[in-house]
């Protein structure tokens, strides 16, 4: 009785994702030139492309050798038979060159197969890189000059242009191969008659630069095209995240007009890049079937005249054939992805050359117990808050958005308009701004929620049950009244919230937020009518929690609640001047 297989529990894989990231390989400095950059991302693949380039190069010697093989043995093995010679006689050399053709195959496989993936391997390395770089630019907590930027053009340059960047590793390692194969078939070629040789010799030169002139107004077209997607985008994801102001103010029309032209002019961009690159590929494969047919119209004038064999004829037909691939690739490379991986490279550097917002340069430390200073326009004195006081500030009485931002350090130009914010008597934009985002946490009035389920928008993947962060998540969740939540959606904690939450009611939105927030356990929390959609009832016990769970850390609450204001230490009402 045979027993039934047991696979191992894991198979090994070639080129498998690492299990930590990979080392920064790119080098990117100021003053850099898109051409600089993709020649940075060429050298950061190191043996990877050098690998992967030499097996493509086996790959493209053996393609071009099976013409030459399959023409020496007609003559070997099947030509000597249809003069008289004995097939007993000609099957030995016939079957050696039927072996020479299976080796190859063997060899175009493996190499191909390998040579692809390790290629492949390279380019992946390199977008992550390039792409990490860029979201972390994006994402830095010293923000950026010039003013935000729409976040579709950011995810863009993110992900579309990192991606487009990268393919310049193309070029390490496909063209060389192409232009082996040329050169193997020219010398294969020349073998069987010098004037084939010189045919591939001085045609395939002329085409390469016949063809770099007819693609020059594609590299433009390019970048034109990447900038309209890149503003397209970015106003389409700006117009969804503001729907609901756009609705209240019934500005539908207005802002769907203004995107449509944005998205036209972005398609008229597309159409043109794409009609120009369909012209390149389009002349490129028509002169490069006319060079195939012209190398095989002089090889049927030779083998006419008797000067070839026919195996001769037939090997160099084929080879016209093969030769028509690696030149397709370095003329279609060279024109359309070239364009396309300068034109993206010059949109990433510009993205990565940007510099920190000026007024985020801060770089002093946050001392252990600060006091706390709000300086308002709307007020006569400023508002002090201590070590561990819970301060709730009614909105008529401040303006909260602006509070709200001063505290994130994204308020641009207005400190004469807006709240400001001192710690010991410092600005805040004086304190270094990880040291500020790691002491204050500032919980907005439209919490942004994310898949999968509602645990995971409190704990981190790592809050495995039975573990300390586990039991801190479930303390916030109930402190935040979620508890209820459990027993009424279908899978409890685990349920899938959808995109945004928006399985959940606004109400159960804002409790879920109210819980991520006091899981985190900031020195200092801001919270902006954290509980408007709650019912009276449920704010008031989340208001009590609230003060309890917060004991002993700052806690500022803006919000017109009665019951926060009726727990807090300190409260500032309405109507103030």
């Amino acid at each position: 009785m045979t027993s039934a297989w047991n696979p191992p529990k894991h198979i090994p894989v070639f080129f498998d994702i690492p299990d930590t990231p990979p080392q920064r390989r790119i080098r990117i400095y100021d003053g850099m030139s898109p051409l600089r950059l993709a020649a940075s991302i060429i050298r950061s693949a190191g043996w990877h492309a050098a690998l992967g380039c030499l097996l493509l190069v086996l790959y493209n010697t053996a393609m071009t050798l099976v013409p030459l093989a399959l023409g020496a043995a007609i003559d070997r093995g099947i030509g000597p038979v249809t003069t008289g010679t004995p097939a007993g006689e000609a099957v030995g050399g016939f079957l050696q060159w039927l072996a020479v053709l299976a080796g190859l195959y063997v060899a175009i496989n493996l190499t191909y197969r390998f040579g692809g993936r390790i290629g492949w391997f390279a380019v992946q390395r390199a977008k992550y890189e390039l792409s990490s770089r860029v979201i972390e630019r994006i994402l830095d907590a010293r923000g950026t000059a010039g003013g935000p930027q729409l976040p579709g053009r950011l995810l863009s340059v993110a992900t579309s242009d990192s991606d487009r960047a990268s393919s310049a590793l193309y070029f390490a390692v496909y063209p060389l191969g192409n232009i082996v194969a040329v050169v193997v078939a020219a010398v294969s070629l020349f073998a069987i008659h010098p004037m084939l040789g010189l045919t591939v010799i001085l045609g395939s030169p002329l085409l390469l630069a016949l063809m770099a002139v007819v693609a020059r107004p594609l590299q433009k077209r390019a970048e034109e095209e990447q900038e309209g997607i890149a503003d397209a985008a970015g106003i389409a994801a700006d117009l969804v995240s503001g729907y609901r102001v756009i609705s209240g103010i019934h500005a539908q029309r207005a802002a769907a007009n203004h995107y449509r032209g944005v998205s036209r002019s972005a398609l008229r961009g597309t159409l043109a890049a794409n009609k120009a690159e369909g012209a390149v590929i389009g002349i490129n494969n028509a002169l490069t079937s006319l060079f195939a047919g012209v190398v095989t119209v002089i090889a049927a004038a030779l083998a006419f005249n008797g000067s070839i064999s026919i195996g001769g004829l037939i090997a160099a037909a084929a080879m016209a054939q093969v030769l028509l691939d690696p030149l397709r690739s370095l003329i279609e490379d060279a024109a359309t992805l070239g364009a396309m991986v300068l034109s993206s490279a010059k949109r990433v550097l510009d993205q990565l050359h940007i510099g920190p917002d000026p007024e985020a340069l801060g770089t002093h430390r946050i001392p252990a117990s600060p006091t706390l200073s709000i300086h308002s326009p709307q007020m006569t004195d400023p508002i002090d808050v201590g070590p561990g006081e819970f301060l709730v500030i009614d909105p008529s009485a401040i303006d909260a958005d602006g509070l709200v931002t001063a505290m994130t350090l994204t308020s641009r130009g207005e400190q004469d308009k807006s709240p400001n914010i001192t710690l010991d008597g410092r600005p805040l934009r004086e304190h270094d701004p990880a040291e500020v985002r790691r002491h204050i946490l500032v919980a907005p009035h439209q919490p942004d929620l994310l898949e999968p389920t509602l645990f995971a928008n409190v704990a981190s993947l790592e809050a495995v049950p039975g573990s300390d962060e586990h039991a801190r998540a479930r303390d916030a969740l109930q402190t935040a009244r979620c508890d209820s939540l459990e027993h009424e959606l279908p899978d409890g904690y685990d349920t899938h919230i959808g995109d945004g939450g928006r399985t959940l009611s606004g109400g159960q939105r804002q409790r879920v937020a109210l819980a991520r927030a006091l899981h985190r356990r900031p020195p200092v929390l801001v919270l902006h009518d954290p509980t408007n959609s709650v019912d009276s009832a449920t704010e008031n016990d989340i208001a009590i929690r609230v003060r309890s769970a917060r004991e002993g850390f700052t806690t500022i609450v803006i919000t017109s609640s009665p019951a926060f204001h009726a727990v807090s230490t300190n409260s500032i009402a309405g109507e103030l001047s």
